[in-house]
């Protein structure tokens, strides 16, 4: 082959590699899907790949990284994903407009702001109304977003936390309608939490035991199938069989995934609560220290185990492990309901 020749092939394959190198990626809970994007809808994003589409579940989807979106927004997710969501929002006012090329980029700037001002919010350190307005005006503009199930599922949190319950299970119903058993579980779990709220005992046991009965199998359906289990246990704990509760958390929370954080720090919270009500202290002060010390992930969670740790420090005459306890609280969740 001659050099222009050479040149020309080398300049071909370059271009070809340029276009053909081009993929976007859904990061799912299993791995990465790689391929074209196509489109997407509440139920489903699909992707090209190698010219056949392939749909992949929402249910699955934890997030979109598009080829070619600005490194600011890709950062936003990463943080997002590990719970960081203050540098999140960082991260994506610092988006530049003019690189946010297709609708799907400016509709995923909108939702993770909003999320992370939720997100905030539910552990008081952003306002409650602010985030309910911004969520909800993006559930009503996106209703054919991937997102949308997941913001519906935050809007109804929201509500319950200024306590509008009647329209948090109106949201909490767009997910019931989605097509798989474990979102309708994870539905009928956040309806119980609702009910328990209100101290709507009957109807927040009704929920839960519709969840638990629920023939769905596989890892997403247990975990939700357990978080029920645990609303039942709470139930319990509201009806003053503290002792019933504490046998059937400590079930829970030996058989549940070590890895799953958020059920591990509610269960303990709700052991602690129920070991509280028995009057057994000193055990109920270990609950909320595992919650502190190892699942302090979830904030909320965090937030009212160290609320109890700093009564029960001082009920044990403890009164600088009590103050620090507060402290932490009043510095990590100043706004949070707990500190009040």
């Amino acid at each position: 082959m001659n050099k222009r020749c050479l040149t020309f092939a080398v300049g071909l394959c370059l271009a070809a590699g340029s276009a053909w190198g081009a993929f976007d990626r859904v990061q799912t809970t299993s791995g990465t899907s790689s391929g074209r994007y196509v489109g997407m809808s509440a139920y489903k994003v699909t992707l090209d790949k190698n010219g056949v589409d392939t749909d992949v579940p929402v249910n699955t989807i934890v997030t979109v990284f598009y080829d070619r979106e600005p490194a600011k927004l890709t950062s936003a997710k990463r943080a997002v994903m590990e719970g960081r969501y203050e540098e999140a929002l960082e991260e994506l006012a610092e988006v530049p407009a003019a690189e946010l090329s297709t609708p799907e980029m400016q509709q995923d700037v909108a939702y993770y702001k909003a999320f992370c001002n939720a997100k905030l919010a539910l552990v008081g350190n952003k306002p409650v109304l602010d985030a309910g307005k911004e969520m909800s005006a993006f559930v009503r503009a996106n209703s054919g977003s991937y997102h949308f199930l997941e913001a519906c599922e935050l809007v109804g949190d929201l509500l319950v936390a200024m306590q509008n319950y009647g329209p948090a299970e109106t949201y909490y119903g767009y997910v019931a309608k989605a097509p798989w058993p474990d979102y309708k579980m994870r539905a009928g779990v956040a309806v119980g939490r609702a009910r328990l709220a209100q101290n709507k005992i009957a109807e927040a046991k009704a929920a839960f035991e519709s969840v638990v009965s629920s023939a769905a199998a596989g890892e997403l359906a247990e975990s939700q199938r357990a978080a029920a289990r645990l609303g039942l246990a709470q139930c319990q704990v509201a009806t003053g069989d503290a002792d019933t509760a504490i046998s059937t958390i400590q079930t829970i929370l030996a058989q549940a995934d070590a890895e799953n954080l958020s059920l591990q720090a509610r269960g303990n919270n709700t052991l602690g609560t129920a070991l509280r009500k028995a009057g057994r202290n000193k055990e109920a002060l270990l609950a909320f220290l595992r919650v502190d010390l190892l699942y302090f992930q979830d904030p909320s969670a965090h937030a009212e185990a160290l609320s109890n740790l700093a009564q029960l420090w001082e009920t044990m005459h403890h009164p600088e492990r009590a103050a620090e306890a507060r402290g932490t609280l009043k510095s990590q969740y100043p706004q949070s309901p707990w500190s009040q």
